[in-house]
């Protein structure tokens, strides 16, 4: 998912081609999902992303032309066209490939959802990523998500907390690259 208008940023460079550790977002990206479990990587783009679409061209990435309406109005519309699908969003630039395998073999056919517990994010984390289970307990939502025609979702639970973090704005960004450098990611 990489069609957003990064309004947050003071910046022209579109989100997927921002940089972490020395790679763009969508390049860490698509390292992540080449596992065997995914045979096609598609970067769901819109009229607002052209330099992401050149970008994944360039990289022999697929292209799926979406309105740019919102996330969930663009999730909406990939279903019309696919029955279920695997998205990563292009802000979370520290999903693995251990995390992306896990995830695909926890797929039962409901639509499901990467989470970590918020007492797992030590530290900062983005209010709109926030949410609470039905016991109450608060988590983030990892930007990992198989989606599916089938209303109820299901969530996976990872305790990874560098999953937490997610590039809305340029401290974010800075975070992040602070992270890969000590990190070696």
């Amino acid at each position: 998912m990489a069609g957003g208008r990064a309004t947050r940023f003071n910046t022209k460079v579109e989100k997927a081609l921002l940089e972490v550790g020395q790679r763009t977002l969508l390049e860490r990206a698509l390292d992540s999902l080449k596992v065997e479990e995914v045979s096609e990587v598609f970067v769901a783009a819109s009229p607002f992303t052209p330099c992401t679409t050149a970008k994944a061209k360039e990289l022999g990435i697929g292209i799926i032309a979406t309105p740019g309406a919102g996330y969930h109005e663009d999730i909406a519309q990939l279903l019309t066209s696919y029955d279920s699908f695997l998205t990563l969003n292009i802000d979370v630039p520290f999903v693995r490939k251990t995390h992306v395998v896990r995830f695909l073999r926890a797929f039962d056919g409901r639509s499901l959802a990467a989470v970590l517990p918020i007492s797992a994010t030590n530290g900062k984390t983005n209010r709109k990523s926030l949410a609470r289970d039905e016991a109450g307990g608060r988590f983030v939502w990892v930007g990992l998500n198989i989606v599916t025609a089938e209303p109820e979702t299901i969530t996976l639970e990872y305790d990874d907390p560098l999953l937490a973090i997610n590039i809305n704005d340029e401290s974010d960004l800075a975070r992040a690259n602070e992270i890969a450098v000590e990190m070696g990611l």
